[in-house]
């Protein structure tokens, strides 16, 4: 055992001189955690911004502006009117939406009245906005119709006049009756858990750590050829070392080095992003460390099997990115289809996101990330033993 932190002292030792390294476990790393969360965000942190400039300011106008706050889809900003062409064409906010002055009158008095939405036509979040939009206008509608209807009844009667406020008493119950149907539609998960889907740094945070620390198994993978063609691996074949401590001590020190690099990028996403890591401890360092021995030995089998650097290198990047990719840490597995997820589950990265997902979006504790962490230790072990297996030290 002894021998094994001797190896892996030399291993932290040469990472710790190597400027390169920090490049890549620490500077890339977080620009992309933050560039991409920027990129994805939006939705499901306060909804798609909506400029909204209400020159009506009158009861009619501003429940469409409430249906439309009840919306997750939606984030209003109120902006002046001037103002939303240019934040739309400059894409500070989705689409924006002007209430003309007169439209609550115009509606009491049956007349017809129109919004003005601004938005870019190829903006797929402008379409839902308006779809939205649309929704809360449709159901104004119904509501002041029903509104109507009610006091006319209720005027003719009772011979009390038809005021604005009966009008407004009227819409009043209306609203109230809307906001409770009598048919509702419920949303039920064949899985039978919450259908939570990363998005923005949940999904940025949680994909860069996957991928970075599976890239990192690069500097293990180059490391282990450039001693082979040095002749520092058959030094210390001769001085007795064995494979399997050569091996370990070189798993050691990557499993510290991506161990330090995850708890980096965790505490970054927790405290400037406001994710969950930390729902559960235990689960989230049994994830850490399962990701690192994979990382490990992923790259020392890569390193065992080819011979020359050029190999190395572009085996071990389309290797990290395809199981990047295909792991769901560039995108929510939710968002493809039934056989895509099928078939990245066949990859251990698939199994590491689902189980960081469940600890940041559904309160995953140990026992529910056992499992999927007991098929990524199924392929640790196998990728150990073939490593240790292939490994020759010239």
């Amino acid at each position: 055992m002894k021998r094994v932190w001797y190896v892996a002292a030399k291993e932290l030792l040469e990472t710790r001189r190597d400027r390169l390294a920090a490049l890549f476990t620490i500077i890339l790393p977080v620009v992309f955690t933050i560039f991409l969360g920027i990129l994805i965000g939006g939705a499901e942190k306060g909804g798609l911004p909506l400029a909204v400039a209400n020159l009506d300011g009158q009861p009619t106008a501003q429940r469409v502006l409430d249906r439309l706050g009840q919306s997750s889809l939606v984030g209003l900003r109120t902006t002046p009117a001037a103002d939303i062409d240019a934040a739309v064409r400059n894409q500070k906010v989705a689409a924006g939406l002007i209430i003309p002055q007169g439209f609550s009158a115009a509606i009491q008095a049956g007349k017809t009245a129109s919004l003005t939405f601004v938005r870019v036509e190829t903006s797929s979040g402008a379409q839902s906005l308006l779809q939205a939009v649309q929704a809360a206008v449709s159901q104004t509608n119904i509501g002041m119709l029903a509104a109507k209807t009610a006091s006319e009844q209720v005027s003719q009667k009772t011979g009390k006049p038809l005021d604005a406020g009966l009008m407004s008493s009227a819409a009043s119950l209306a609203d109230a009756q809307l906001a409770t149907p009598i048919a509702t539609v419920q949303l039920v998960d064949a899985s039978g858990a919450p259908a939570n889907i990363a998005g923005g740094f949940d999904q940025s945070s949680s994909g860069s750590l996957v991928q970075w620390v599976l890239f990192g198994l690069l500097s293990v993978a180059t490391t282990i050829v450039w001693e082979r063609r040095k002749g520092l691996l058959r030094r210390l074949s001769v001085a007795g070392v064995r494979a399997r401590e050569i091996v370990g001590g070189k798993m050691l020190a990557m499993l510290i080095i991506t161990f330090l690099q995850q708890l980096l990028l965790i505490l970054l996403g927790a405290l400037a992003f406001h994710v969950h890591y930390f729902n559960s401890v235990p689960a989230l360092l049994i994830v850490m460390v399962s990701l690192s021995l994979l990382a490990a030995s992923f790259g020392l089998l890569i390193s065992s099997v080819f011979r020359s650097e050029q190999a190395v290198i572009a085996t071990t990047v389309i290797s990290a990115q395809l199981l990047a990719a295909m792991g769901g840490a560039w995108f929510p597995l939710e968002i493809t289809s039934a056989s895509f997820t099928r078939v990245a589950h066949v990859l251990p990265s698939a199994w590491v996101m689902d189980s960081l997902h469940g600890i940041i979006l559904k309160d995953w504790g140990v026992t529910r990330i056992l499992y999927p962490m007991g098929i990524v230790w199924i392929w640790i072990v196998a990728l150990f033993a073939l490593a240790v297996w292939r490994y020759r030290p010239d």
